[in-house]
């Protein structure tokens, strides 16, 4: 396999950057783009009373006027900008919102900003945006398969004689103008297509530039009528739309559902053969592996990430399985590249069936650590749960690093998280200064007399916190309409056309904000150890024990053992299991007090990506027995360092809580020790996992003797992989103190 493909991963390798948010190695890629752009802030310097959508059009007239597309000579597929995906904010269309930010600060007030912005800094939030998350968007995958982009053109020229106010025809109009562009884009392929085969390259590279021409003269603006057309508009849609309206579209869809059709055509029209199928998909996959050097060291916050997933298996729109061809060839190909990338999402339930879950099962002994496992029977009553109707949400498809949105009908905001542990923290830690800057002011644990005045306190503060968070998102998101719009990506999603609205302003039919929590563990342990101290066993007074961890529990050991022999979250103890249901449900009640800016629902989650340890490393020590600068606990799962119990009795916790309350991509993060699990205990705990109603399970396989072997010896380990969180790596491209924390993790 790494021999067949060996040209193409060089070729790919030539273009695309080392690091992940880096240009593109083409300086004709890169030269376009900074034309376009500079053209754009050249127009806006002679336009001072611009706006968002008139610098729109005006960027979109200059890539029909710049924009210069690449072709490779070992892929057939065409769609490649030279921006990595979407994913690395170097593209043209976000000039618009460089040029627009001045309206955040003369729509915002002063102190709401200053808030904000001290929230994240201090580690209460993160946003991953300007009070709205900005760079998690769902490609319209649906709409753009069934009917081209012409159709969604014909729908929205429609919709101009519809429109009732000058606004309305604005955005209409501006529309209309991007996908005009969308399609002009396109046939810039065939050009060049033509140009090389002017030049009499090899047969096989003949053969891909042929089929280029064919295709890229009609497909995606009319919807794909090839299997081959269909692999191809999951890249030219993310690719593209991210290219004219500057967002960061993550996901290819669902391989195995979406274009099982057109490859069951082919194959009964004697067209395609299935190991043309499979070669088309592994060239379709190495495509985002080769994004960036997956051997560079991963130590920052985003280093190896692309957020480049394909949703497998799951069920159709009537209930029934998805496992066919396509579903094999992508989880061998992925295996059998050794590939990180795309994510690998893989939809299951406690029916699925056992050929599926032996596949993915083996794969993770072998080492392959490189999967999300979304659960079916949570994941789709929980998009049903907002309005989605039920043969679309068991289309769903996972974006991003975990979490399942209905096809081209939803719009995302998931990246707003929400520090538990912080707010423990300054209760203990006490910073008046720093409440002030977040504006805030917390009631003191040392004054509680009893565990319910305990919790009381402690989700009285959380939840104070919560409260101001929501509403200055659902105050000032909004603003977002006015420095980043994405008219020719909105009039692809269902609602758009209709309200004839932006989906920045709320115009797509549904529109959930996800709040995460995060430490949750940390949080019921902490309460847990000293309710077990002071209050059952009274072996000391809340403050003296309060005043043992503001000390990072020095000289305290004692004290510091008495608090980890406490209860803690995974144990299936009444308390822990009580506690965590009823911080999730508190919290919760409060989501549906408050509308989100685009007038959708705020939801709760229980993920993390890898503020546990960069957060960790700046939180103080707390009374679960965690010192200074010790990392904090994934997702909902149990913290490494108390967590004892067999998986049993973990699953068990996870599934007594109300996961009902908690989005879909609500994360257990597993380490299984590869010498005493076997593919069959596996697909057992994928099964129960599912029945229990846990949201999503990341398993890694592996043994610390290997992992240390690696680390003397990582010229002998290449492809050994590892679930880091929502992001999988090379073992040996961790760095030290990444996979030291992968090592001390805790293994069933």
């Amino acid at each position: 396999m790494s021999k067949t493909y060996a040209a193409l991963r060089a070729e790919l390798r030539r273009f695309y950057p080392d690091h992940s948010h880096a240009e593109c190695k083409s300086p004709e890629q890169v030269a376009s783009v900074k034309g376009i752009m500079d053209a754009v802030r050249a127009y806006a310097s002679e336009h001072p009373d611009y706006d968002a959508l008139e610098l729109r059009r005006v960027s979109y007239a200059e890539m029909r006027r710049q924009f210069v597309p690449f072709l490779f000579d070992e892929s057939p597929f065409y769609f490649e900008a030279g921006i990595n995906g979407g994913w690395a904010g170097i593209k043209p269309g976000t000039v618009v919102k460089s040029l627009c930010s001045k309206f955040f600060e003369s729509d915002i007030p002063e102190e709401a900003r200053k808030h904000f912005g001290n929230r994240n800094r201090q580690r209460y939030t993160l946003c991953c945006g300007y009070f709205t998350d900005e760079i998690h968007h769902l490609p319209p995958l649906d709409t753009i398969l069934r009917e081209g982009f012409s159709g969604v053109y014909a729908r929205t020229k429609a919709a101009l004689a519809e429109c009732e106010t000058a606004e309305e025809r604005r955005f209409i109009e501006t529309a209309l103008d991007g996908l005009e562009t969308v399609h002009a884009l396109q046939l810039t392929f065939v050009d060049a297509a033509r140009k090389r085969l002017a030049e009499n390259p090899p047969i096989q590279v003949r053969e891909h530039l042929e089929r280029i021409v064919e295709s890229a003269s009609r497909c995606p603006w009319e919807p794909p009528r090839t299997f081959y057309e269909g692999l191809n508009t999951l890249w030219f849609v993310r690719e593209i739309l991210s290219y004219v309206d500057g967002l960061a579209i993550y996901a290819l869809g669902r391989v195995d559902f979406a274009l099982l059709d057109l490859y069951e055509n082919d194959l009964k029209a004697g067209r395609l053969t299935k190991e043309e199928a499979y070669d088309l998909i592994c060239r379709f996959l190495l495509v985002a592996e080769c994004h960036y050097d997956g051997m560079r060291t991963v130590e920052g916050y985003s280093e190896h990430e692309l957020e480049i997933p394909i949703t497998l298996g799951g069920c159709d729109a009537q209930g029934n399985p998805v496992y066919n061809d396509l579903t094999k060839m992508c989880l061998d190909a992925h295996w059998k590249l050794a590939l990180v990338f795309p994510k690998l999402h893989c939809r299951i339930s406690s029916t699925s069936p056992t050929d599926y879950l032996e596949r993915i099962a083996k794969s993770i002994v072998d080492g392959h650590n490189v999967y999300a496992l979304m659960n079916d029977e949570r994941t789709i009553p929980l998009i049903q749960g907002y309005g989605v109707p039920l043969e679309r949400a068991r289309c769903y498809y996972a974006s991003g690093c975990w979490n399942g949105h209905a096809d081209s009908c939803e719009e995302t905001d998931t990246a707003n998280y929400f520090s538990m542990a912080r707010v423990l923290e300054a209760t203990i830690h006490v910073n008046e200064d720093e409440e002030r800057e977040v504006g805030v002011q917390f009631d003191r644990l040392d004054n509680a007399s009893s565990f319910e005045e305990l919790v009381q306190i402690y989700l009285g503060n959380a939840i104070q916190l919560f409260v101001k968070v929501m509403s200055d998102y659902s105050k000032y998101g909004g603003v977002s309409t006015k420095v980043c719009p994405h008219p020719t990506y909105s009039v692809c999603l269902d609602g758009c056309l209709e309200t004839k609205r932006d989906v920045t302003a709320g115009g797509c039919l549904y529109k959930p904000r996800v709040m995460t929590l995060a430490f949750l563990a940390n949080v019921v342990d902490s309460l847990c150890s000293i309710n077990q101290v002071c209050f059952v066993d009274k072996a000391c007074t809340v403050p003296e024990f309060l005043d043992a961890v503001r000390s990072n529990w020095e000289g305290h050991e004692a004290l510091r053992q008495h608090a980890m022999r406490a209860p803690y979250w995974g144990d299936h103890s009444d308390i822990t299991t009580d506690l965590m249901r009823r911080i999730i449900d508190e919290m919760h009640a409060k989501t549906l007090e408050i509308k989100n800016d685009r007038g959708g629902s705020f939801i709760l989650a229980a993920w993390i990506y890898r503020e546990f340890k960069f957060w960790g490393e700046k939180t103080k020590a707390t009374p679960d027995g965690r010192r200074d600068g010790a990392y904090l606990a994934q997702g909902l799962c149990p913290s490494d360092f108390r967590n004892r119990s067999d998986i049993t009795t973990v699953i068990n916790s996870l599934g007594d809580i109300r996961n009902e309350h908690l989005s879909g991509g609500s994360n257990f993060n597993v380490s299984f020790c590869r010498k005493s699990i076997s593919v069959d205990a596996l697909v057992a705990i994928f099964r129960t996992v599912a029945a229990k109603g846990i949201h999503l399970l990341q398993p890694n396989c592996f043994d610390r003797e290997t992992l240390l072997d690696a680390q003397r010896h990582p010229e002998l380990y290449p492809n050994l992989m590892i679930k880091v969180c929502g992001f999988s790596a090379r073992f040996v491209a961790l760095s030290k103190s990444w996979q030291d924390e992968i090592i001390g993790r805790w293994l069933y």
